[in-house]
């Protein structure tokens, strides 16, 4: 009875996984954290009032993702997702940014320029809201699609792409000091919101990353004498850069991981386009995995396994039958 539960759940989140994703409701949805990271950005300008309309507006846009979910029928756990992750931002973080700000003494408050009409107009809020909106779509279908891989993951993880953005900006620090004094260099303004445009797509994409690879470091001893040799020379390397700044290590290390998975998706293409067209793969020989099949599969386990119980019954009882003349 175990065994045939477990097949049951296993087909039932198979098919809530597969259930189409309603675009109107999930366009409501990002349009829900859409107003919520604008509330922040208006806090963090002074603009209260806006930052408080902005709020009463995302509440509008979480109930509209409701109400076409319900008439059109279709729920998925995709959409449960984004709306709890869109909610944490406009319902918790935004209102409690607006709280902190209210509090602020007059002295702290964030100054604009004088040709600057609004924070929220301004070029960094364009970039900023195409990057939380990328991570919340990326945090929705990793924890409804991708939540049980183990080898590897798809699209950039959301704290990689931070912890880059994070790393550049140190680099940018040390390399032009005047973000000291809120001016920003022209090496950061022109590269700067590109990285993050990047960072955002990449997160989106379908550019595999490693994870829990950590077998490629078992190897034979004659290759590990030289790959550790290597790692000492990136040893000293690296400690001349930490030494001079963690900056001009940070970032080169995040490059790194983020190049790894570009190259090797750059690779796999090229793979493809090298072989001929007329041969067939393994892979494409075998059929797709549909709802039809996945539920044939379950059923012929269930088959299976209430076979095995009336053959473990039929034996038990031709063993007893066979004891009883013994005892008599």
């Amino acid at each position: 009875m175990n065994i045939k539960r477990r097949i049951r759940n296993k087909d039932n989140t198979r098919a809530l996984r597969r259930r189409p994703i309603n675009l109107l409701a999930s366009f409501m949805t990002t349009m829900n954290l859409y107003c919520g990271t604008f509330s922040i950005f208006a806090s963090i300008g002074g603009e209260y009032e806006r930052a408080a309309v902005y709020i009463l507006a995302a509440i509008i846009f979480d109930m509209l993702d409701g109400a076409v979910a319900r008439i059109t029928r279709s729920t998925s756990e995709f959409g449960k997702e984004l709306d709890s992750i869109c909610d944490v931002v406009s319902f918790g973080l935004a209102p409690g940014i607006l709280l902190f700000t209210l509090y602020l003494p007059e002295a702290a408050h964030f100054e604009l320029s004088e040709r600057a009409e609004s924070i929220v107009g301004m070029t960094g809020s364009y970039v900023a809201i195409i990057f939380v909106i990328c991570t919340a779509l990326r945090l929705a279908r990793f924890n409804t699609f991708q939540a049980d891989r183990r080898d590897y993951f798809i699209g950039l993880p959301s704290p990689a792409a931070g912890g880059t953005l994070a790393a550049y900006v140190l680099f940018l620090h040390y390399v032009e000091p005047r973000l000291d004094s809120h001016e920003i260099g022209v090496l950061a303004y022109y590269s700067l919101g590109p990285l993050a445009l990047l960072l955002a797509f990449l997160m989106v994409s379908t550019v595999r990353y490693p994870k829990d690879r950590f077998k490629a470091f078992i190897v034979a001893p004659r290759h590990a004498i030289i790959a550790l040799a290597t790692y000492a020379f990136l040893i000293a390397v690296l400690h001349y850069a930490w030494t001079t700044s963690p900056a001009m290590v940070l970032f080169p290390l995040a490059a790194a991981y983020v190049l790894f998975g570009m190259i090797g998706e750059a690779w796999v293409l090229l793979q493809r386009r090298g072989l001929p067209s007329k041969t067939t793969t393994p892979e494409e020989n075998v059929p797709e995995a549909t709802p039809a099949t996945g539920i044939s599969k379950a059923k012929s386990e269930v088959e299976n396994v209430e076979k095995e119980e009336k053959n473990t019954t039929q034996e038990q009882a031709t063993d007893e039958a066979e004891q009883r003349p013994e005892r008599n």
